[in-house]
């Protein structure tokens, strides 16, 4: 049930041009009752957004 409820949230997240809102998730993610996972995106958004302040990596990017 809780496998579902995730498939839900992404597929539900993503915007017409395929990509993924973690704003979004993390809020489906919540209301789904899925807390633990929405803590780790938060935790993802937060990173992203410090990297995106910093600057571009040196790194390859991982996408979602």
């Amino acid at each position: 049930m809780q496998v579902t409820a995730l498939a839900e949230a992404v597929m539900g997240s993503r915007r017409s041009d395929g990509v993924i809102s973690l704003h979004d998730l993390e809020v489906r993610l919540s209301r789904a009752g899925l807390h633990e996972f929405a803590r780790a995106v938060a935790a993802l958004r937060q990173r992203a957004r410090v990297d995106k302040e910093d600057g571009p990596s040196t790194g390859p990017h991982p996408w979602i």
